[in-house]
């Protein structure tokens, strides 16, 4: 039989990550290349960020525990904060996305695409 990580026991069905373009991809992958375009602080945060977010049962939880929030004027969004500087962008990725009383239910969310990095104060 098999042996089962303490991840597949907590979350059975991770987060599945896309990105908006390769480039992004690029720098959500390694650690080097966003170091190199976002600092130290930012490119640190950017790869615990997107750990945390596939560790978690859902995007929810990021905004429970105080690293993310819900965009007040796209339903479907997600701001994800790196650091003071810079903000993490996405959506949820599914078709059709689950829904509840006719709202976006980020609890059932279980894939998300990563959009783009910003400046903080630019959204």
């Amino acid at each position: 039989m098999p042996a089962i990580s303490a991840v597949e026991i907590y979350n059975p069905m991770p987060i599945q990550l896309a990105f908006q373009d390769e480039n992004l991809r690029k720098v959500c992958e390694s650690s080097i290349s966003a170091k190199r375009k976002y600092g130290g602080t930012a490119g640190q945060s950017l790869h615990a960020r997107l750990a945390d977010l596939r560790a978690a049962d859902s995007p929810a939880e990021l905004v429970a525990w105080g690293f993310a929030k819900f965009d007040q004027a796209a339903n479907d969004r997600i701001v994800i904060f790196l650091d003071d500087s810079y903000q993490l962008c996405a959506v949820a990725n599914h078709k059709p996305p689950p829904s509840k009383a006719g709202k976006l239910d980020w609890t059932q969310v279980t894939r998300v695409k990563i959009l783009s990095i910003e400046r903080a104060n630019e959204n």
